[in-house]
């Protein structure tokens, strides 16, 4: 994939946002350069060339950094996959907190099914 390519996958708002949260998790399997373009890209909302500018390395250099973190990060993830994990605890969550006296049996099983799927690490069955 180009640099255009790449470059495309963390510029949308969600992406962004899921590339932080997949940072947030996979932190410590960054390499400090990384970890630090990261933080000043994705976090401090830095341009390439403010970001070359206050590590003293080139602009190119900085751009290669932010696509090689981001490769990684997703390949943290799909390899390992922590985020659908808990992707899934927070459905868990979410259907626990929906539990009343006339739907606890049914909640009860949809809950069950959500964290076995999680503990498996597959989707449940509507896709999530």
């Amino acid at each position: 994939m180009g640099s255009d390519g790449m470059r495309k996958i963390y510029e949308s708002p969600e992406r962004i946002h899921e590339i932080i949260m997949l940072r947030d998790i996979y932190e410590s399997l960054l390499p400090p350069r990384q970890r630090q373009v990261a933080y000043l890209k994705f976090d401090e909302d830095l341009s390439l060339s403010e970001i070359a500018q206050r590590l003293g390395i080139s602009k190119q250099g900085c751009d290669d950094a932010v696509r090689r973190c981001v490769k990684a990060l997703l390949s943290y993830e799909d390899k390992l996959g922590f985020r659908k994990r808990l992707a899934h605890i927070e459905q868990a969550v979410e259907l626990a907190e929906s539990i009343n006296e006339h739907n606890w049996r049914e909640m009860k099983q949809r809950i069950l099914e959500v964290l076995r799927s999680a503990q498996a690490g597959g989707e449940t069955g509507d896709g999530v």
